[in-house]
């Protein structure tokens, strides 16, 4: 049974896991480098968790003000 596939590359990776970035920075990195259409990269798990918490509300509450749809992939 052949499967249809799209790829697709993220244009944003927040860095979120790297102990070296602080939460501020995350968001900060974040919000400079999206673009309308952006594939932004979040991480769920225990390295990324401190500045996904933070970042990651302050990040959706921006662009929506913004007006920016969001979507899962």
């Amino acid at each position: 049974m052949a499967k249809d596939y799209k790829v697709v590359f993220w244009d944003v990776l927040t860095h979120d896991y790297d102990p070296l970035v602080t939460p501020k920075k995350c968001l900060d990195n974040s919000l400079k480098y999206t673009r309308n259409g952006s594939v932004i990269v979040f991480h769920d798990n225990v390295k990324a968790q401190k500045n996904l918490k933070f970042a990651l509300p302050h990040y959706i509450e921006h662009f929506l003000k913004l007006n920016y749809k969001f979507a899962t992939l």
